[in-house]
């Protein structure tokens, strides 16, 4: 295979070429952090020895000092801590927000009625607007009536009339 063939090779496969080479810089990124994760482990198996071996010397001077220093603060009240079971807690907020639910369920249903007390109100009032009181009515005012349904007469949309005249 000559040089040329694998150049087109690669400009023909730009894609295929472009992940193998990302899939190698991967593998060989995971390898070195690997490697530098073995080293830190090491170095800090090696600082735990001496740690032990300070804390196992002792100044007897630095603990009496902190005794004094902790002697000298106030006295901190001491607040009782208690653990509930997360079962007993997750319960509580369960009826909590159940009888919330309950309260707004109420509220609304409240204000439903409410609104259909007002809108059957309203309808009777609006019946009430609408008697013409018919049986008051005189005769001047019957005539009147007559008149103007003659001059006003049936809605346009009722009788329309066509703009165009028709040639035959």
């Amino acid at each position: 295979m000559s040089i040329e063939q694998l150049f087109d090779f690669i400009a023909q496969n730009f894609i295929f070429v472009a992940v193998i080479i990302g899939g190698i810089i991967s593998m060989l990124g995971r390898l070195s952090g690997a490697g530098q994760g073995q080293q830190e482990q090491g170095g800090q198996r090696t600082n735990q020895q001496p740690r032990r071996q300070q804390e196992e010397q002792v100044d007897w001077r630095e603990i009496f000092k902190q005794e004094e220093r902790e002697t000298s603060k106030p006295i901190e009240t001491q607040q009782e801590v208690y653990f509930e079971d997360p079962t007993v807690s997750r319960q509580q907020e369960l009826q909590t927000q159940y009888e919330e639910m309950q309260r707004k369920r109420e509220k609304s249903s409240r204000k439903v009625k409410e609104l259909r007390k007002t809108t059957s109100q309203n309808e009777v009032y609006e019946k009430r607007g609408l008697d013409l009181q018919l049986s008051q009515l005189s005769n001047r005012e019957a005539m009147k009536g007559v008149v103007w349904a003659e001059v006003l007469g049936r809605p346009r949309a009722k009788q329309p009339h066509s703009t165009f005249v028709r040639k035959r």
